[in-house]
Parts: structure tokens; sequence; C-alpha cells
């Protein structure tokens, strides 16, 4: 393991510790680059009361006073809602520094709640935020699904780790400033909060690999969080620099020939999991083809089970699905070279590279159908983060379906055949959209709604369809992962408006002829009148064959690598 160090070292020296000028300088210019819209709330004035912290979590977000009642509170069975408590935090009886001793409480709804019996370490205000990050932040960016990762092991490893307990202390300040202000004033000291804490968790992983060889686990899950630290200040740039020496390391350790299998050396499998998920989020967004196509996990030869025992390995199951896709269709690139003269990708002929597509739509319905031989009660909850666990894993299953039925094919025609698809993906979006307002959520950290909903405004040419899945992208959180909601929204836009100027005298409810059906679009960066401007080429079909054209456009280039 003697590489491990030296690669996550040079990943974290690529990005030196900023200075406070050179921070608050990096700061304003993203705030600049892409601003998001601030939440203004109303200022009420409040009488004088003695706040409880001991009140359910849906309560606290509704913002009416909870009875506490145990294991459900009455406000919540009365109105038919699902209960959920915070994890408690109790103090240790004496105040040694033990390590923590953490205890899964089952809640009523067959949630796991975690409660640590220690004090949390640091100043007022560093309590304060890791507070922050347990009680709220966490609950909100693990998306639909519970978050072994976030909910229990980045909490143990910051008690005995100060790198990781700062890099999670700078994150949960980016996080609670995001959500009260979208980042409008770059001289919010939670900023700066946030900024001091990851320069100096960088420090002392830098210092810690310089000096010995730490625990793997403290390296990667350190590498995980200044990942969406650095996107959540919106350079994707710099974290998918630190998710690639992520990637280095596990690449390392899965050598059959490693010499070092220490207990010091292993990886907690939260960890792998969550480094699986985002790389799927790496594959779709945010990075070339090539970068993150790494060796396939294991699990993807052992095929879909006949059923499932619980919503998790559903989305295990799926998930590694979605990531032996994803790898495919990065490694084939442009799937037109069927009616080219190109040389086949990956090293296989067409007709091998069609059966591969063929082989994972099979494994796509065998998923559907163990789906359908699990038991009822797996997925039939009055728990809302349960409902809407099914929705997304649906949504993203038939969005994939749709894609590698799809891929071979020259005619944009086809999409046509697939309304009642869209439909229904925009069905289970609005459902899950619901949640995610019901509950408070405007970040996630985990997939979502954006990425099926672009797929559908960009392939289906049904225009209410379309215009209803605009405006469900519209009422999506106004980010997920590397997505930001306007981007999508601007380029969902740009794609709706060229093709329906191809309709001429064409009803709206006639179909979008061929010829006003733009594919294949790539976008490039340009200076023009001294202005940064983003040129947008595609191809579409004329009378003589297929044609490419050019728009000049305000789009944001990123998106032109999906």
């Amino acid at each position: 393991m003697e590489m491990v160090p030296q690669a996550i070292f040079r990943a974290i020296r690529s990005r030196p510790p900023l200075t406070a000028d050179e921070a608050m300088r990096s700061s304003a210019m993203h705030a600049t680059a892409r601003p998001e819209p601030a939440l203004s709330r109303p200022i009420h004035a409040r009488r004088s009361h003695k706040k409880t912290r001991t009140g359910c979590h849906v309560c606290k977000i509704r913002r009416v006073k909870c009875d506490e009642t145990k294991p459900a509170c009455t406000r919540c069975t009365s109105t038919g809602r699902s209960c959920e408590y915070y994890p408690v935090l109790v103090p240790p009886a004496n105040k040694s520094q033990s390590p923590p001793h953490w205890q899964s409480y089952p809640a009523h709804d067959g949630l796991s709640l975690y409660c640590v019996t220690w004090e949390i370490p640091g100043d007022d205000a560093e309590r304060r935020s890791l507070c922050y990050m347990r009680e709220r932040a966490i609950y909100d960016i693990s998306g639909y699904f519970e978050s072994e990762f976030w909910d229990r092991l980045v909490l143990q490893i910051s008690y005995t780790e100060p790198a990781v307990r700062h890099a999670l202390l700078g994150l949960s300040s980016l996080c609670e400033t995001y959500e009260s202000q979208g980042f409008k004033d770059d001289q919010d000291k939670r900023v700066q909060f946030a900024l001091q804490h990851y320069n100096k968790a960088v420090g002392l992983l830098a210092n810690s690999l310089s000096a010995r060889q730490p625990r793997l686990e403290v390296v990667l899950a350190s590498c995980l969080i200044f990942v969406w630290f650095e996107f959540m200040r919106n350079d994707l740039d710099a974290g998918l620099r630190h998710f690639k020496g992520g990637l280095m390391i596990l690449d390392s350790f899965r050598q059959p020939n490693k010499p070092d299998t220490s207990s010091s050396q292993m990886i907690d499998e939260s960890l792998l999991r969550s480094f699986s998920r985002l790389k799927i989020h790496a594959a779709i967004y945010g990075s070339p083809s090539f970068e993150f196509v790494t060796e396939g996990d294991e699990s993807i030869r052992r095929g879909v089970p006949a059923s499932f025992s619980s919503i998790e390995g559903a989305r295990e199951s799926l998930h590694t699905l979605l990531d032996t896709v994803t790898r495919f269709l990065r490694g084939i690139g442009d799937p037109n070279f069927l009616a080219t003269t190109q040389t086949p990708p990956l090293g296989l002929s067409p007709h091998a590279l069609e059966a591969t597509c063929e082989s994972l739509l099979c494994q796509l319905r065998s998923w559907h159908r163990a789906i359908k031989n699990s038991p009822a009660s797996i997925f039939e909850s009055q728990n809302p983060r349960h409902t809407a666990a099914m929705c997304h894993l649906h949504m993203c299953h038939k969005t994939v379906t749709i894609l590698l039925e799809t891929l071979f094919t020259q005619s944009q025609m086809i999409y046509d055949r697939y309304d009642s698809c869209f439909d229904r993906i925009l069905t289970l979006a609005e459902q899950l959209i619901q949640n995610s307002q019901h509950m408070g959520r405007i970040i996630f950290f985990d997939m979502g709604v954006m990425a099926p909903l672009f797929y559908v405004v960009l392939k289906c040419r049904n225009l209410d369809l379309r215009r209803k899945g605009l405006s469900l992208l519209r009422l999506a959180p106004c980010r997920e992962g590397m997505w930001y909601r306007e981007d999508t929204i601007a380029y969902a836009e740009w794609k709706i408006g060229i093709e329906e100027r191809g309709r001429g005298q064409l009803s709206e409810a006639e179909a979008l002829p061929e010829s006003a059906r733009v594919s294949n679009e790539h976008l490039k960066e340009v200076i023009i009148g001294g202005r940064q401007k983003t040129v947008v080429s595609f191809q579409c079909q004329g009378p003589d064959g297929v044609e490419y054209g050019q728009d000049v456009t305000d789009l944001n280039t990123r998106m032109g690598q999906l």
C-alpha cells in the first residue's frame, strides 16, 4: 500500500490551502460565476420562549410545537404523518475522552436512528456546526435513502480524527450558508468559518500523509468530504480531482497482490458504496468519458437476485447495474459509429456492442421482476422516505431502460413511441418533488429528479409533456450532486426553443418533424466581441441526410458533457 499515501497526497497538494485573501476572492468569484436564487423569508416578531430540542424531526420542519409523545408524537399520528425523532446526544457518565459508543435504535417505522454517547469536541461554534450537520444537514443531503456513510461512519471517525472533524465542520457551515442564503454574501462569517476549517483539514491530512500511513478509512472519508466541499463551492474541477485521487486509492487497494491487509487498511462498506454512487454522478455529469472508467465491481458478475429483502438491497442492485451501464455508455462514446466508417469502440464489433446492450436490458428486466417477487411489506410503508425511495428507483429504472432501448437507433422519431413512459417518469418525479418540498429540502448529495427530468425534456417531443417536465425542473431542489437547477433549466429551454422553431405551420398537437429535431449536441466556449459565449454544435436530419448546425448561447459548457 506504499503508493496509496502518495496518490492522495498528490491530489491534496494539487489544491494548496488558501490564504484568507484568496479564500474570500475565490468565494466571491464563484458566487458571481454561478449565482443561486436567495431564499428570502419574512421576518416575524416572536415572543420570548424556551426552545425545546427534544421534539420530533417532522414537527420541527413543519414549525409546530411537538408534544414529544414516544415513539410517535400525537401531532404526527393525528394527521397521518410518519413521526421521526432526532438522534439523542447522551452525555457520558464521566468526562474522560473515551472513544464514542454507538448504538442503533430502530424507530417505530423501521428506520434506524443513531445515538452517540460522547460530548462533541471543540468550542461552542464547532459544536454548534457539528450539531447542525448531524440533526439537519445529514438528513437532507442523503436524499431519499439512509446513508451509512453520513449517518454513522463519518461522525464516528470525526471524533478521533481531527482532519475529518475539521473537514466536516467546513462542509456543515457551507450547507447551512447555502440553505439560508445560497452564498449571496461572500462576507458571511459562516463562509469564512468553512474555509478556515477546510484549509485546516487539508493541512492536517497532508501532514499526516507525510509523517505516517494513516488509516485508509480516514483518508477516503476525508477525500469524500473534500469532494462535496468543492462541489458546494461550485468548483467541480477541484472536487473531481479529489475524487480521482480517491479512486486511485481504491484501485490500488483492490489489487490482488496488495501487501497490507491489516485492520487499519480495511474499508467500511458504506465508503465503497459512496464512491460507487459518486462515480455514477461523475460519469453522467461533469467529467470526460475516460477519467472514471475503472474496473468493474465483483458484484456485477453475480447478477440480479430473484427477490429483495429490503429497499436498500433493491437500491444496491440497481446502482450496480447503473454503474455498469454508465461505464458501457462512456466506453462507446458516440453510438452513431454504427452508421459510419468509424472504428468500433471498446474493441468490439457493432454486433457485440448491441449484444452487450441487450444483456444490460435483460438485467434491468430481471431487476423489475425481482421487485415484483419481493414481499409487498418491504415496499408498502406509510413512511414518506420509503415511498420516495421506491419512486426514485422506479424512475431511474424506466429512464435507463428507455436510454438503452433507443441507443443504436438512427432516427429521433423513435422517441414518439415512449410518450407513455415519459409520462410515467414525470408522474414519479412529481411525487418526489412533493416529498422534497414537504421535508423542506433544497440540496441533495445523491441523485434525485433532475437527471431523469432533463432526459425527458431532451428526448420527448410531445410539447405538453415537455412543458410539464420543464415546470417540474423549476420545482426541483436547487442542487442535486453536481446538477445545478438553473443550468439544467437553461439547457432544457434552449433545446425546446430551437426545435420548436422548426415546427413551421404544424400545430402543437402534431408530431414534431424529424427535420426540426436536433441531437448529439456539443458545447464549446468561445470569445465573441470580447465576451465569453457558448457555441452549441448539433446535427439534424436534412433532405439530403445528416446536416450540422451551430447556435451561440449563454449555456454552461459543462452541460455539454452529458
